[in-house]
């Protein structure tokens, strides 16, 4: 058994993913195991599905074994979002092989990146740009291309900063993965709809929320049928008026405790509620050379999550398993006796569990409880205490 990990959104899964997964067969892979986002998203709102659906998707793609990156994890900084997936798989004990996406394709070159940003010199021209005012990303890579420009150059790239990311984050927690850089095909991250067979995610999202269910062979047909449930797609605009009344009700104290609040930015923020009339408007009014947009909407979509700065002061305290296959179910066997955070199948499961675990549970819930109104036909809560592992006969 040779078992290669991945982290992803798969929101939704498309082609390229199933290539990624391909590559990983491969090169060896005879399980492969994803560790999937959860309700909530990096770009700072809901996946456009529910998890079992977007898991159920990779399951029939490549997949094996999908267990869950949980809110706040997944609807954080690129850091943040990496260290707690390679924790997580790194907990399963029996993850031989790390895969992930990358614009050029080159390891060696990658290493050197994430050494780099590991010097002491080059953090401190980094910390220094970042005291006179510069952006954080736009002052890491400044301070890295003073000691190796070509590999500063990556740190413009997003799914090779991610991949930095995930070499800083094995180095950092001792994981002992052989990391596998696969060059990514097709749109690039963002990119504009047309002129590709490997469509972005971003590009299908846009179709499914502007005109219905993409043609997308990966996933259409179980899209189809979330949407004729009411269920799909998940659309964050429905939550506007519930959004800022949230935010409109918040001090500055209140808002230094969101996570990624520095520098006295709660109070650029009050500024900039206190005036707005949508969250598009306070984006504009808060964003600006300093504060990325990215940045800044994860912030608000914490304070709707009703997330804090302490909620990232542990990793994920368990392991949930949101489907499996043949394979899957035979890697949970292993991962019994190699698993060093707890297995959670079910609701029930969590009830023996750690207070902080219960607590990280907690936030995963309500997460799916506000995602439950942003659906198409607004749904009770429980959503999570209901679902059930998928579980795939082959």
């Amino acid at each position: 058994m040779r078992v290669a990990g991945i982290i992803a959104e798969y929101n939704p899964f498309h082609a390229g993913h199933a290539w990624h997964i391909a590559q990983l067969r491969a090169a060896g892979a005879t399980h492969v195991v994803a560790v999937m986002s959860g309700y909530t998203v990096q770009r700072g709102e809901f996946a456009i599905a529910r998890k079992q659906v977007r898991a159920q998707i990779a399951l029939q793609h490549g997949a094996d074994l999908v267990i869950c990156l949980p809110t706040p994890f997944s609807c954080a900084r690129a850091q943040d979002f990496a260290r707690a997936g390679v924790h997580l798989l790194q907990s399963l004990g029996c993850v031989d092989i790390l895969g992930f996406g990358s614009e050029c394709g080159d390891l060696s070159l990658l290493r050197r990146a994430a050494a780099g940003l590991r010097e002491e010199g080059v953090k401190n021209s980094m910390r220094q740009a970042v005291g006179e005012g510069s952006p954080f990303a736009a002052a890491r890579q400044a301070a890295l291309a003073q000691a190796d420009p070509q590999a500063a150059a990556l740190l413009r790239s997003p799914n090779d900063t991610l991949a930095v990311e995930y070499l800083t984050a094995m180095e950092e927690l001792g994981a002992g993965f052989a990391p596998l850089a696969v060059t990514r095909r097709g749109a690039a991250h963002d990119a504009p709809e047309g002129g590709t067979d490997f469509p972005c995610a971003s590009e299908l999202r846009i179709i499914f929320l502007e005109r219905g269910v993409p043609e997308d062979i990966f996933s259409s047909a179980i899209l189809r049928d979330e949407a004729s449930l009411g269920l799909a797609p998940v659309d964050m605009r429905r939550l506007e008026t519930a959004w800022l009344l949230r935010l409109r009700g918040m001090g500055t104290e209140e808002l230094a405790l969101l996570p990624d609040v520095s520098e006295g930015m709660e109070h650029l923020l009050h500024g900039a509620i206190r005036q707005a009339r949508s969250v598009g408007e306070i984006l504009s009014l808060a964003g600006g050379r300093r504060y990325p947009t990215a940045r800044l909407r994860r912030i608000l979509f914490h304070a709707l999550l009703c997330v804090t700065a302490d909620g990232f002061a542990a990793l994920p305290r368990f392991i949930q398993v949101i489907g499996h296959n043949a394979a899957g179910r035979a890697l949970l066997r292993l991962a019994k006796s190699t698993a060093s955070l707890p297995l959670v199948l079910r609701h029930r499961d969590m009830k023996s569990l750690s207070l902080e675990a219960q607590k990280q549970y907690s936030l995963e819930c309500r997460a799916a409880d506000l995602m439950a109104l942003a659906m198409p036909q607004p749904q009770p809560c429980g959503m999570e205490e209901r679902r059930q592992a998928i579980a795939l006969s082959q």
